[in-house]
C-alpha cells in the first residue's frame, strides 16, 4: 500500500512539473499582440539604435522611442501609416507600415552620416 502511495504521488509531482514547463514554453510562443488588441486600434513598439530617435508618424513627432515600450506603446488606429525615425546627424529611416489591432515591433539601427 504504502509503495502504491510512493509511486502515485511521484507521477503526480512529475505531471505538475510536465504541465508547468509545458505552460512556460508555450508561453512565450504567442505574441504579445495578440493580447493587447482592442477595438480597431493597434500600437508600435520600439527598439531603435539609438534610442532618442525621435518617432513621426504621418509627419506628426511622437516623441523619443525610448518611450514606447510593451508597458506604453504608442497607440495608432489600424491602416497604413508612414513612419520615420529621425536623429541629427543620421539618415532618416522611412517606411510604410500595416497596423492592425496588434503590437508591432518596429526594430532599426539608424545610419550616422
Amino acid at each position: 500500500m504504502r509503495r502504491s502511495i510512493a509511486r502515485t504521488m511521484k507521477v503526480l509531482s512529475l505531471a505538475a512539473v510536465t504541465l508547468l514547463a509545458a505552460a512556460v514554453l508555450l508561453g512565450g510562443c504567442y505574441p504579445k499582440s495578440q493580447v493587447y488588441g482592442v477595438g480597431n486600434d493597434g500600437g508600435l513598439i520600439f527598439n531603435v539604435n539609438p534610442p532618442e530617435a525621435e518617432v513621426f508618424l504621418d509627419g506628426v513627432g511622437q516623441g523619443a522611442s525610448s518611450m514606447f515600450t510593451e508597458e506604453r506603446y504608442l497607440k495608432v488606429s489600424a491602416g497604413k501609416h508612414v513612419l520615420e525615425l529621425r536623429l541629427a546627424g543620421y539618415e532618416t529611416y522611412s517606411r510604410e507600415i500595416f497596423v492592425s489591432n496588434s503590437l508591432l515591433r518596429i526594430e532599426a539601427g539608424l545610419i550616422k552620416r
